[in-house]
């Protein structure tokens, strides 16, 4: 697979960094189906937070954002410092500033999502190297979610019925955990892949439609062309709910085909949401996966353990057993 990169300097003046944000916007149109990063010192921030001193949004930072937005770029996930750029002072006089970035393309997110940048101590400098880390993939299962558009089936109340009213032993807890754990798998079982389903809708709709053309008078395949054109809908509309869902994007409303965008925004939350690297009980930095869940589970197990009784008696008044058709 071949990547591009380019090293970005960002001139002090943001009249001449206009000129700078517009080659962007040319290259992200040219790299727009290879994977594609750009990094170094931009010169401007993006977010308030990124400033020690001030919090002010500037016309230099809007014009900044507008170009990330044109370019579709997105940061990669960063661990190190957070102020990559400090003026040296000290007292009232000190600034510091996060002007130096790693962003990524679409397809770099796609393709190389597990890759972040790290962004280490300035030494002498007053900037902060960036380097980006890729990390090796493992392949593991994904924790079961549920979906919102699963409540909309016909089957939804008859299935979590079916497996609610089902006897498990054990506390009251650990059978309501039994319970979730044996609905898994009916609940995913009462749609399949929303993507492919979509798909399949759309090319009996568009071969009715290739027939109807030719025979205008058949109201036979005129009703049926109806008939596929609401499931085909009704299917994009749990596919566009289903992505929002994963991509958590609230602000857009569903109907508009934004699935597409959804889907990419998947991908970023996903790119962004993983621990890199992680200080074990004695201070130092473990970054393989393997490693970091060690530490993950030492911790917790170190946390609950006690010499004495730490148990926490649970109390079930009020709670009934019931499932409400509404």
């Amino acid at each position: 697979m071949s990547i591009r990169i380019s090293f970005i300097y960002g001139d002090c003046n943001r009249y001449e960094r206009r000129k700078l944000w517009a080659d962007i916007i040319h290259c992200a149109s040219s790299f727009r189906n290879e994977p594609w990063i750009i990094l170094g010192d931009f010169n401007v921030t993006r977010f308030g937070v990124e400033h020690s001193v001030s919090n002010r949004v500037t016309k230099a930072m809007q014009e900044f954002n507008n170009m990330i937005r044109s370019a579709e770029l997105e940061d990669l996930k960063g661990s190190g410092l957070h102020f990559t750029w400090s003026n040296l002072r000290v007292g009232g006089e000190a600034i510091s500033k996060k002007l130096d970035r790693a962003m990524g393309n679409w397809q770099w997110i796609d393709k190389l999502g597990n890759s972040f940048a790290h962004y280490h101590s300035p030494g002498i400098s007053d900037h902060s190297p960036v380097s980006i880390q890729l990390m090796r993939h493992l392949d593991k299962g994904k924790p079961f979610k549920f979906l919102n558009f699963w409540a909309d089936h016909v089957d939804f109340i008859k299935t979590v019925k079916e497996e609610w009213d089902k006897v498990f032993s054990g506390s009251p807890l650990m059978v309501i955990h039994k319970k979730l754990k044996s609905l898994k798998g009916p609940l995913k079982r009462l749609s399949s892949r929303l993507d492919e389903k979509a798909a399949d809708f759309r090319r009996k709709l568009h071969l009715l439609q290739d027939q109807l053309d030719a025979c205008l008078g058949d109201e036979g395949l005129r009703v049926l062309e109806g008939h596929v054109r609401q499931q085909l809908m009704e299917v994009i509309v749990q596919e566009e709910a289903f992505f929002k869902q994963k991509a958590r994007i609230q602000w857009l409303k569903q109907g508009d085909s934004n699935t597409a965008y959804f889907h990419t925004m998947v991908e970023v939350r996903q790119s962004k949401n993983h621990i890199v690297r992680i200080h074990n009980e004695v201070g130092a930095w473990v970054e393989s996966e393997s490693d970091i869940a060690k530490v993950g589970i030492e911790y917790f197990q170190n946390l609950f353990a006690s010499s004495g009784n730490s148990s926490i008696p649970a109390r079930w008044d009020g709670y009934f057993k019931s499932l409400s058709p509404v």
